[in-house]
Parts: structure tokens; sequence; C-alpha cells
């Protein structure tokens, strides 16, 4: 499970990828395309470690495309969807 600091709004792992996507994700398909798997594992384990990664290593410059899928996995893994059960017929 990616880690949620609880003191904050917004979770670290969505700011510091949202942050990092809006500096250097001027890419075609920066959320529909996914990374590659052991990047974001590797990107996953950083943020569980209650570490803030570099966003600006190689790994990560080279394929943007992870730090979208890692927002993704994040939202996927929610216990609630951000459209919530409860909302659902409203929205529909």
């Amino acid at each position: 499970q990616l880690t949620n600091n609880a003191c904050s709004l917004v979770p670290q792992v969505l700011k510091s990828c949202t942050e990092f996507i809006e500096k250097h994700g001027i890419v075609d398909g920066i959320y529909r395309l996914s990374g590659i798997a052991s990047n974001i594992q590797k990107l996953r384990h950083e943020f569980d470690s209650e570490q803030i990664p570099d966003l600006t290593k190689d790994i990560y410059i080279q394929d943007i495309h992870c730090v979208g899928s890692l927002c993704k996995l994040y939202f996927r893994e929610l216990p609630n969807p951000l459209l919530t059960y409860q909302l659902y017929e409203k929205f529909s």
C-alpha cells in the first residue's frame, strides 16, 4: 500500500509526482502509456519507505511514464474510490 501522509490533505506521493509531471511531463500520453513495471515498483518502494525520492534521477526522467503510472496505481488502490460508492448513483 502506498503511504498516505495523514497530516497533509494531499498525499506526498501525489504531490511529488504531479509537480514532477507538470515540470517534465510534456509528452504525449503521460497518463495513457504505462511506465516500466520495475521502475514503478522501485518508485513505489521509495515512497512506501517514507522517503521522498529524487525524481530527477535519469531512471525516472527517461521513463517519465512510470511517475504517471504510480499516480494511477495510488488511485486504484484507494479503499474508497474518488467518486465514492455512496455518490455513484448521483454521478451516473
